[in-house]
């Protein structure tokens, strides 16, 4: 089993002799560092320990490098918190805390280092005690320890083994994600990554995408602690060749300090962030950014993975924040990030001189517009219950969006595809959610807007009592302007007509709908039919029987509801001599088998005009076959 371990503590209290220690690997590897003592950047060692690999992250301590020290611990298994003896707790003790605790590691073993310079060492080891009291690390083990003299040194790997076994195994089903903290290019190699694995496997010559930069390259060779290997897989500290990758350079794109590897198509970069803030109840000694309300609208540095950039925050209830209190916030960001819902993040004052807060996002898909509402507070409220439950976020997201892809119900989900999948069908099945056309959606919402698409059809019917049926791309068009997708309009007409509307050419009705004339028209209508009935099967044009508009509203009324054929825009016939002709064709045809237009229609008596739009009908719903001149019975 593979697990990160990492150091955090105040400057020169023996971190990086620790390490060493505990590994044998120093892990200060720059000149810089080496003269002068101080860890600047991050360093790694490596260490067995029964079953498990450990990597070792060494993060500088001093308030200058603070960032280095945040962009190293945010994948940690176990912190080892380090504190002198001869020091005692220091501001870079207490920040170091603070940003453990805002980052989710609870996983903490308390190093008292230099142990053989305390004059008294139960009393330290009681002072650092009532330093971590009502903190979320007050019953850490402390284990005091000598980098020099050796002692602890094995009590120390003990208490690590110890909490390696107790961990709870990484969440499961979650996408691949490796932030980046180094980004080199050895000579003949090409681009080098390294960072700490989480989610599922990576797999040589698999294909990734680097974020924000949205540059896919492909794995050549994969290693961890200088060894080749065909995978990495989840708590690895793992270099990535990638010659396909180009490194970051002033005016172009490429990988760096802050990028994130993933899969392609999962994740995107975000520019808006829907968080739940809070702040520790005590300050930071000698930052007094950190003692003082944090400020609606105030600019901060937001670190999230080993990425940073600033950011507005933005408060939702409230114009300030204080020590101690927590609230919902959006974070408006500079530069866009690859953050997932359930990241955790470390908010530091704009002019980087404290660490303000932190806390869990909550929605990576989060919009500006309407943050400061009573709704988006529910929503939150809703969200923060369990912001790593996927089951949760879908329903919690409904309450938001309640109509959202299923291919994508969330920006930015942490979760595989196959295991997305496989839980909305769950929530189907169990009727927590309804699925259409590839679509999830509120079962509420879906039975609302498929009542709203029979009222609008039922309106217009009440409106347009002389017409069949409402045109079908007014429904349309109406429905989306209540919000719905056009991709769901198929699936919500399926469903009406199921259940007793009926669909008629270009036009949708309701099945019990049946057509009224006017009132204002009725005489129009009577003389057009007195009209029709005089002229038998040879009545006059179209246009002396509906000369203008009110008897040609009265003839459309008539045609749609039947009393007139329409046999062509020239051919009309009333009902009854319709039926007398159809009739007529019919009897001659079975009697002679099989007949000429001609002798169809001086048969019945009219004239070509009407005989022959009848038999191409006849011809078409396949009544009559044609052979040549000759029509006979099908």
């Amino acid at each position: 089993m593979n697990i990160i371990l990492g150091t955090a503590g105040h400057i020169d209290h023996g971190k990086s002799s620790l390490v060493k220690a505990l590994s044998g690997i120093d892990p200060d590897r720059l000149p810089e560092e080496k003269s002068r003592g101080v860890t600047i950047e991050l360093g790694f060692a490596h260490l067995n320990l029964g079953e498990f690999e450990i990597g070792l992250i060494d993060v500088p301590g001093h308030a200058d490098f603070i960032n280095n020290m945040v962009s190293g611990v945010g994948a940690l298994d176990i912190a080892l918190f380090i504190v002198a003896a001869d020091d005692g707790w220091m501001p870079q003790s207490e920040e170091h805390l603070q940003i453990l605790h805002y980052l989710g590691i609870r996983n903490v073993i308390i190093a008292l280092t230099k142990c053989d310079l305390a004059e008294d060492l139960d009393f330290t080891v009681e002072l650092v005690r009532e330093e971590i009291s009502g903190t979320h690390i007050e019953n850490t083990p402390i284990i005091p320890v000598s980098s020099i003299t050796g002692d602890g040194i094995e009590n120390l790997k003990e208490e690590i083994l110890k909490q390696a076994k107790a961990l709870q195994s990484g969440p499961k089903h979650h996408i691949p994600r490796l932030s980046v903290d180094r980004a080199f290019s050895p000579k003949g190699a090409g681009t080098v990554v390294t960072g700490t694995l989480t989610g599922e496997a990576l797999n040589k010559g698999e294909t990734l995408v680097c974020l924000p930069e949205n540059i896919t390259a492909s794995i050549r060779n994969v290693q961890s602690h200088n060894q080749a290997l065909a995978l990495s897989v989840s708590g690895m500290r793992t270099a990535l060749n990638l010659p396909d990758l180009p490194l970051k350079q002033r005016g172009k794109p490429g990988v760096s300090r802050g990028s994130l590897l993933t899969l392609p198509d999962h994740l995107e970069p975000v520019a808006v962030l829907d968080v739940q803030l809070h702040r520790a109840d005590r300050s930071i000694s000698g930052q007094s950014a950190t003692s003082r309300a944090l400020k609606n609208t105030e600019t901060v540095v937001l670190h999230h993975g080993t990425s940073r950039t600033r950011a507005r925050v933005i408060l939702n209830d409230r114009t300030a924040l204080d020590l101690g209190e927590k609230c919902y916030a959006q974070l408006r960001l500079e530069s866009p990030i690859a953050a997932c819902v359930g990241d955790h993040f470390v908010i530091r004052d704009g002019g980087q001189q404290g660490t303000l807060g932190g806390g869990t996002i909550l929605d990576a898909g989060a919009k500006a517009r309407g943050f400061r509402t009573e709704t988006r507070a529910h929503f939150l409220a809703q969200r923060s219950v369990s912001p790593y439950n996927l089951r949760e976020l879908i329903l919690s997201e409904l309450l938001k969006n309640p109509a959202v892809l299923a291919s994508q119900p969330l920006t930015n989900l942490p979760f595989t595809k196959a295991y997305i999948h496989q839980t909305i069908e769950k929530l189907a099945k169990e009727k927590k959610l309804t699925l259409r056309s590839g679509w999830i959606l509120a079962p509420t919402w879906w039975k609302k807007i498929t009542a709203t698409a029979t009222e609008i059809i039922d309106l217009w019917h009440t409106s347009n009592t002389d017409a069949p049926s409402m045109p079908i791309g007014s429904w349309r068009t109406q429905l989306m302007s209540d919000g719905v997708p056009e991709e769901l309009l198929e699936a919500i007409e399926k469903h009406i007509l199921a259940h007793g509307y009926t669909k008629q050419k270009d036009g949708i009705a309701n099945e019990e709908h049946s057509l009224e004339l006017p009132e204002r028209l009725l005489p129009f209508a009577q003389q057009i039919l007195k009209s029709f009935q005089m002229g038998g099967l040879t009545p006059p044009p179209r246009v002396e029987i509906a000369p203008d508009e009110p008897s040609q509203q009265a003839l459309t009324f008539l045609i749609r509801s039947g009393q007139v054929i329409e046999l062509d825009p020239k051919a009309l016939l009333d009902h009854d001599n319709y039926q007398t002709l159809h009739k007529s064709v019919l009897e001659y045809l079975a009697a002679h088998e099989r007949a000429t237009a001609s002798e169809l229609r001086e048969h019945s008596g009219t004239s070509r005009k009407y005989i022959m739009p009848l038999l191409e009908d006849f011809d078409a719903k396949g009544i009559t076959i044609r052979d040549g001149d000759y029509r006979s019975l099908a």
